[in-house]
């Protein structure tokens, strides 16, 4: 993720600023809802739903950086490039693989424990990856999370494996794509391709195999459409509710305060949890309630933190410090 251009300051914002958080939290506000398209192309299997994501976002990639004018070929001859995004886009992979079978087997609850979990294993990631300090708040933060997750495997089993592995894996991505450095738009290209090759060889095994699609096989949900011309339009439409967010949070990094993104970023799993109760009949017992809530804790005390450290900075811009 790349850094606003004044991340630390308060926000003189104006009207450009405004509209990168609008776009930040229409980018936010879409991966809090597309567990409904995951339902919605159920009819296909999870294996084969990620394949068909893999290479339609690949297309709606290329073609919005080169209407964008951005050029992103030249990657393709960095070695370190293709380093980071083979790596990135296998972590991804995983990433997306993991949600959308999650989303279409009666999980939403625990993919929304794995993004709530996920600034705080992000916070791990920098102490490990890039030896960062950790505050006292982003210490007791961690141990709270901990405790929340270990609670939560006591109490329901196997299936906290499903928020373990979208924190870890999304984490690391994120980690990956730092420390390579590239512009957001240009590795979002590269790493698509790079993702669309995946796809393509688990099209090739299915087609070899067609019994691979299986492994990984839910029942239809009740939303899926089963038309083949519906089938197809959320094929193609899987590329844009991939990408189309991406573009949207790397416009928006660009001249929005990082630490009000950083703010924003627990609209999607909010948006989660609020559809798996209302909407899909996963009530959470006490025992889920007290997990979440031992990383909610955590979590306002790193977001209050946040905020106090940026009114700080602020204060000391300001006297000309």
């Amino acid at each position: 993720m790349e850094g606003g251009r004044d991340a630390g300051a308060k926000p003189r914002i104006g009207q450009e600023g405004r509209r990168a958080l609008v776009q930040a939290a229409f980018c936010y506000a879409i991966w809090g809802v597309v567990p409904v398209y995951w339902k919605l192309f159920s009819a296909v299997p999870p294996l084969q739903a990620l394949a068909t994501r893999m290479v339609w976002s690949c297309a709606f990639s290329v073609v919005l950086c080169l209407a964008m004018r951005v050029r992103f070929l030249p990657l393709l001859h960095d070695r370190r490039a293709w380093a980071t995004f083979g790596a990135s886009s296998v972590l991804i992979a995983a990433n997306r693989g993991v949600y959308i079978w999650a989303s279409t087997s009666g999980h939403l609850l625990e993919t929304s424990l794995g993004f709530f979990l996920s600034p705080l294993t992000s916070i791990v990631l920098g102490v490990v990856c890039f030896r960062e300090r950790l505050t006292r708040v982003q210490k007791a933060a961690t141990m709270l999370a901990a405790c929340g997750a270990l609670l939560f495997a006591a109490t329901h089993g196997g299936s906290v494996w499903i928020a373990l592995v979208l924190a870890a894996t999304f984490s690391a991505y994120g980690a990956v794509k730092k420390r390579g450095g590239y512009d957001a738009l240009p590795g979002m290209a590269v790493e698509s391709l790079f993702a669309a090759v995946l796809g393509s060889g688990l099209f090739a095994v299915g087609w070899a195999d067609p019994g691979f699609w299986e492994l990984a096989h839910t029942a239809p949900d009740a939303l899926a459409l089963t038309p083949p011309a519906g089938i197809a339009l959320l094929a193609v439409g899987s590329g844009v509710v991939t990408a189309g967010p991406l573009a949207l949070y790397s416009a928006a990094a660009n001249r929005a305060p990082l630490s009000l993104l950083g703010l924003l970023q627990y609209l999607s799993p909010t948006l989660v949890m609020l559809l798996a109760v209302t909407c899909f009949g996963e009530l959470p017992d006490a025992w889920q309630l007290a997990s979440f809530l031992l990383i909610w804790v955590g979590l306002a005390a790193v977001a209050c933190e946040t905020v106090r450290g940026r009114e700080a900075r602020s204060r000391s811009r300001r006297r000309g410090l």
